[in-house]
């Protein structure tokens, strides 16, 4: 286990081991999984990465299996949710939850090539670090941060996971405004309500601005010509507009 630092280890030994103290709370397996995917993630361009990793899965379940096997139970496939079938779809493994929400295999990564890799990216030059902070200026770090750590107590889990996928497919900003988000100032919306779907699926959600998304939804007239006049909204931000209002079956706002 050359390859994986010592703290991923001891890290992760910390956090099982805590699971029974603060158990048979879903929020705590999230954190468990959003660790282990980080690690997976972080590590993925490593050659030998199932290899490495399935050491680190060998000596984590024993923590899993004693610590805590008066609080899990046998899990299958089907019980992750879609999001996370896709991911590790073609690994065979013993899967165990707490609270209806399934441990993430550790040892399922698989390799990924490095493409259009460049030499100047590195830690040593101006140029070089230039190239990283670039590349780092899609989501802003420490909201995105909050946003994978904060689980919504009462919403599924298919629900919590999928709105941190859509959260990072639009790079942290609002679909409308194009502007970028911050840790309390957006909703993820159902572009068919939900009272109406009951559809979780990553293809029905959206980020919106807060003042946005009360927009798609309030009815009075006064309410919609004020928050117009703050958000100034141009012609096609206004289409866009109309469209969830639509599938809410609320009125057309007039550009």
């Amino acid at each position: 286990m050359q390859t994986l630092r010592y703290w991923d280890y001891y890290g992760l030994t910390d956090i099982f081991t805590g699971l029974h103290d603060r158990s048979k709370n879903q929020e705590t397996v999230w954190h468990v999984n959003t660790v282990v995917m980080g690690i997976q993630n972080y590590y993925s361009h490593v050659t030998n990465i199932s290899k490495n990793l399935s050491e680190l899965t060998y000596r984590l379940n024993k923590t899993l299996y004693n610590r805590l096997k008066c609080l899990r139970t046998e899990a299958e496939f089907s019980d992750m949710t879609k999001s996370l079938q896709k991911r590790y779809r073609g690994y065979k493994s013993q899967y165990y939850k707490i609270k209806e929400m399934v441990f993430v295999p550790i040892y399922a990564q698989r390799h990924k090539s490095s493409l259009c890799f460049s030499q100047e990216t590195c830690n040593y030059t101006s140029k070089g670090r230039e190239k990283i902070h670039n590349s780092l200026k899609a989501i802003n770090r420490n909201v995105l941060s909050y946003v994978m750590k904060n689980f919504i107590l009462g919403r599924t889990i298919e629900y919590n996971d999928n709105r941190i996928s859509k959260f990072i497919a639009q790079y942290g900003k609002c679909a409308i405004l194009g502007t970028e988000l911050g840790k309390n100032d957006w909703h993820c919306h159902h572009i068919t309500p939900y009272h109406l779907s009951k559809d979780h699926r990553f293809s029905n959600l959206i980020v919106l601005h807060e003042a946005v998304h009360r927009l798609v939804h309030i009815k009075d007239e006064h309410k919609i010509k004020d928050l117009l006049n703050v958000l100034n909204l141009n012609e096609k931000q206004i289409q866009k507009l109309n469209e969830l209002r639509e599938q809410c079956k609320n009125d057309l706002i007039s550009a």
